[in-house]
């Protein structure tokens, strides 16, 4: 048996495709075997073959934002309720200068973060945009960008699917002052060259006052989130042009507030989530799910919130008929409302079915939509995090060993 032990050891190829299939946890752990074992499954060639064998990986936690903090929340591993939870070191790798004060996560894609260094105001720095992966504690900054001040950057968003391509993307959108040109300019950054391409307009179609929040990379395309029209639009890395998708119809015949509250890319599928609010009828979620081929969107659940009441009573929130009537009425309720934010959907580990990620008043908790099942993932032990957080300040992350 030791010999045996030692002819794997000593046979790099061997020993490769026994190491090539495992999960990542097990990688890192195997890494303080001997040296020989932490070079083989550093090497870039290594790395570059994991990830062409798991190119879509699975959501293994939330990294929320809480100025100036960032914060690892598992999805993975079962958090005892009170059990608090600290800063997140995984950035000490970018070796941060002092001038600057904190990073932000701009945008996540398949284990790889497009971050932003950002220094105090009046600081004459410039602003550092790195791509990294914290799992491989690797990471490469960006050039700088010229004419900052005349054409401010309004987003950024990562495009990387290693079953595409082992190569990233930035796609950049920056607005134009008239009479320079159009309203928005788009730069895209090649990792394969290390270059800034500045793409062929004018980009005229987007909505006024549209934020880009939230860019999803899915399919060759960047998805924007624009939750005050009936149409969303997307940036076709390939084609480099920008066109509209249609966004699902609205469900309920009697519906108060309707917006899309989520819009993200799990298992290699691309999900949006609506929450339909009244005050006085059942509000529900609804999930859906783009087909393939980009044609329209499938309805796979539809969920009461009042079926989740049960589970965490303190999410539900009644308003008072002198609230409405000015005290002309007192003593009834008018209506009830939720107070829940639909941070993300992920496939589980198995890949059978989706976890609906939600923030609830002092918790964030996984729910099964087909079973109804409930899982806490964390629970926030301070009046700080009593009203959670939104997609927009988390972000889903997962572990790959894919080069930067």
């Amino acid at each position: 048996m030791k010999k045996s032990a030692e002819i794997i050891a000593s046979n790099e190829d061997l020993l490769t495709r026994i190491l090539l299939p495992l999960p990542i946890k097990s990688l890192f752990r195997f890494k303080c075997v001997s040296t020989q074992w932490l070079s083989l499954i550093s090497s870039h060639y290594f790395s570059k073959n994991h990830t062409l064998r798991n190119p879509i990986p699975s959501s293994s936690g939330l990294i929320l934002h809480h100025f100036p903090q960032l914060t690892l929340i598992s999805l993975t591993e079962n958090r005892h309720l009170g059990q608090s939870f600290g800063p997140l070191p995984v950035f000490d790798f970018l070796k941060i200068p002092t001038c600057f004060t904190y990073v932000t996560i701009l945008s996540s894609c398949n284990g790889l973060l497009l971050c932003l260094l950002v220094a105090p105001p009046g600081n004459n720095v410039d602003l550092i945009y790195t791509v990294c992966n914290p799992a491989t504690k690797k990471s490469n900054p960006l050039p700088r960008l010229e004419n900052l001040a005349k054409k401010p950057i309004v987003n950024m968003d990562l495009a990387f699917n290693p079953q595409d391509s082992p190569n990233y993307k930035v796609i950049c959108i920056r607005h134009c002052s008239p009479p320079l040109g159009p309203d928005f300019e788009i730069q895209v950054f090649f990792s394969e060259t290390g270059s800034w391409k500045t793409c062929q307009g004018p980009f005229l179609s987007f909505r006024a006052g549209m934020l880009f929040q939230g860019g999803v990379y899915w399919n060759k395309r960047v998805h924007y989130f624009d939750s005050e029209d009936d149409d969303s639009l997307y940036f076709d890395v390939e084609s480099e042009t920008v066109n509209s998708l249609q966004m699902p119809p609205v469900q309920s015949e009697v519906v108060t507030t309707k917006r899309s509250w989520y819009m993200g890319e799990s298992g290699g599928y691309l999900h949006l989530v609506d929450i339909e609010t009244n005050v006085t009828r059942d509000s529900s979620i609804v999930i859906y799910e783009l087909l393939d081929d980009g044609s329209g969107w499938v309805m796979l659940f539809r969920v009461g919130l009042s079926a989740l009441q049960s589970t965490f009573p303190e999410m539900v929130q009644y308003i008072d008929a002198c609230s409405v009537l000015e005290g002309i009425y007192d003593g009834f309720k008018v209506g009830r409302y939720y107070t829940c934010s639909v941070l993300g959907l992920v496939r589980k580990e198995d890949g059978r079915g989706l976890e609906l990620i939600l923030s609830v008043p002092n918790r964030i908790g996984c729910y099964d939509p087909a079973t109804g099942a409930w899982r806490v993932a964390a629970y926030f032990g301070d009046d700080r995090d009593r009203w959670g957080y939104n997609w927009h300040n988390v972000v889903c992350h997962a572990d790959t060993l894919s080069p930067v």
